[in-house]
């Protein structure tokens, strides 16, 4: 059968509607088979990076997303998302034309090319779990199957390079096999868990720390069970943000260290024993290292293995474990609960913060069918008090431009919410044009533009500087001008009256611009300020 009638059926299984792209030469012939492709519908972005973080939010929310873009300065442009969504362990398939097997004469100096013909497919195992050229018709498919099933398997992205003679070529198609099946070590696993529930038993003050893996291999319903069977209470990563619901009685809060929630901070840090779930020890989940969590009390579980204070079991999977604990008959020890998070005191005032517009979104969108995506910035730490049970950001790799292609990709995703993005001016200038690409869809996004004219991310770390500081163009005229609603507030009220209004129009695509005061920021980041500062007095006396 023609390949891409076969690609086509595989992310048709994997539950894929839409593939993110944008065309170009090597790469017509797929998007024309597309565009004939009853069930997948194509999404047409303004630039490779919006493509890359578009599949990315969609595979967050889906399971798989797809990226098709052309050879060289198509797919070279999309590194950087896709370097992303490896980070962060997301599901994105990325697929790019390529110059006909034909013409791949050594000396021929085609036109996108960087060194060689095998320049690109090197530069994308960098970034990937695995990639294929496929450059032989009688494996062409088998090849296809190994990268999938990687993605599918490992959450990791995965790249097909596709010449363009073969796009349409009719290939065999073998016998499909299930590979890399995983052999569970019930010994193993036995052993991990008779560890974990000794630890669990003598605990005084357990307590559980959930990351992005949880989402990533949809176990946010088995950690809600779990919580809820031994009463223990969830503080979770930034990057894995809302894999537990906000407003459960059992959340504690966002936890990084000394920059995230008190609350959280207090929780995790007197436990005697903490159960970490698909959560990493990165720079940022750590506040940039001021956690404070001692191995001997901590018990990590991630898809790679289990690891028991300094004890590691590879065998056992994140799920292996949890899977084991909510088959116990009844479980080990419930916890006392935990009591309920205090009343956020009001504070007045008429200037617009990031804290404030947190504390609106909090007060309006409460118990609406929405979800966020956040940029880089403010726009991200100040929602470390943001309560939400759905919520993308780029809490790890932290690459700007992310939140309105995520809009974007994660709203065709999941068209029950309406997706909110929060960003920065910053990284508005770099993917906000995609407003567009809402219009154009039909997509109802709202875009939050936190404008206080500058990268205010590196000023709160380091002082204010002409470097840091940016254009101001109207980006009111501007998001009318390509067919969107726009408002611009200065205060608290004005934005809780225009933030009403945008959630009861259901039809158009709307930006807010709250304008912030430069040099502005939210607790959490002046938190992180000073961390930063402290660690710049702690390096400059030796």
């Amino acid at each position: 059968m023609e390949l891409c009638r076969y690609l086509f059926g595989r992310f048709k299984e994997a539950g894929v509607r839409h593939v993110f792209g944008l065309p170009g030469d090597f790469f017509l012939p797929f998007f024309r088979a597309l565009e004939e492709e009853p069930g997948i519908e194509p999404v047409i972005l303004t630039h490779e990076p919006s493509v890359g973080y578009a599949a990315d939010a969609y595979a967050r929310v889906r399971g798989l997303g797809v990226a098709a873009v052309t050879w060289g300065a198509g797919a070279l442009n999309m590194v950087n998302a896709t370097a992303q969504a490896y980070a962060e362990r997301s599901p994105v398939l990325v697929l790019s034309g390529a110059p006909e097997i034909a013409h791949r004469d050594p000396d021929a100096l085609l036109h996108h090319r960087v060194k060689n013909f095998a320049s690109q497919l090197r530069v994308y195992r960098e970034v990937t779990g695995a990639a294929v050229a496929l450059d032989d018709p009688a494996h062409a498919i088998a090849e296809a199957d190994r990268v999938i099933d990687s993605v599918l398997r490992t959450k990791r992205p995965g790249y097909i390079e596709i010449p363009r003679d073969l796009i349409r070529a009719d290939v065999p198609v073998p016998a499909r096999r299930t590979s890399d099946i995983r052999l569970k070590d019930e010994r193993a696993a036995n052993e991990a868990l008779a560890e974990v529930l000794a630890r669990i038993r003598v605990a005084e003050q357990p307590a559980i720390y959930a990351g992005a893996e949880i989402r990533r291999f949809r176990l946010h319903d088995k950690l809600v069970t779990l919580a809820e069977r031994y009463g223990l209470p969830v503080a979770t990563s930034l990057d894995g943000k809302a894999v537990f619901p906000e407003q459960h009685p059992l959340f504690a809060g966002n936890y990084l260290g000394e920059i995230g929630s008190p609350r959280a901070r207090k929780v995790l840090e007197s436990a005697d024993c903490v159960l970490m779930l698909g959560a990493r020890m990165t720079d940022v989940n750590t506040g940039l290292y001021t956690a404070r969590f001692d191995r001997r009390r901590v018990i990590s579980a991630v898809h790679e293995g289990v690891t028991v204070s300094y004890h590691r079991f590879p065998d056992v999977s994140l799920e292996d474990l949890m899977d084991a604990l909510l088959a116990l008959p009844e479980p080990p020890r419930r916890v006392e609960p935990l009591p309920p998070p205090p009343l956020p005191e009001p504070t007045p005032t008429e200037t617009l913060t990031p804290d404030a517009i947190i504390a609106v979104l909090n007060r309006v969108a409460a118990g609406r069918p929405v979800f966020y995506a956040a940029d880089v910035g403010d726009a991200l730490f100040a929602s470390v008090e943001l309560e939400t049970d759905m919520f993308l950001g780029p809490g790890y790799y932290s690459s700007m431009g992310f939140a309105v292609p995520a809009a974007i990709g994660a709203g065709l995703a999941e068209p029950g919410r309406r997706p909110i993005a929060l960003v920065g001016d910053g990284a508005f200038l770099m993917t906000g044009l995609d407003l567009v690409t809402c219009v154009r869809l039909g997509l109802p996004a709202i875009v939050i533009l936190f404008n206080n004219r500058s990268h205010g991310m590196l000023a709160a770390m380091d002082e204010p500087a002409r470097s840091y500081e940016l254009p101001t163009p109207d980006y009111v005229r501007l998001a009318e001008s390509l067919g969107g609603r726009a408002f611009r507030v200065g205060t608290p009220e004005e934005l809780e009256r225009v933030l009403v209004e945008a959630l009861e129009d259901v039809t158009a695509t709307i930006l807010i611009e709250t304008v912030i005061p430069p040099g502005t920021y939210s607790a959490p980041m002046q938190r992180l300020g000073a961390v930063v500062h402290r660690m710049k007095n702690r390096s400059a006396l030796g």
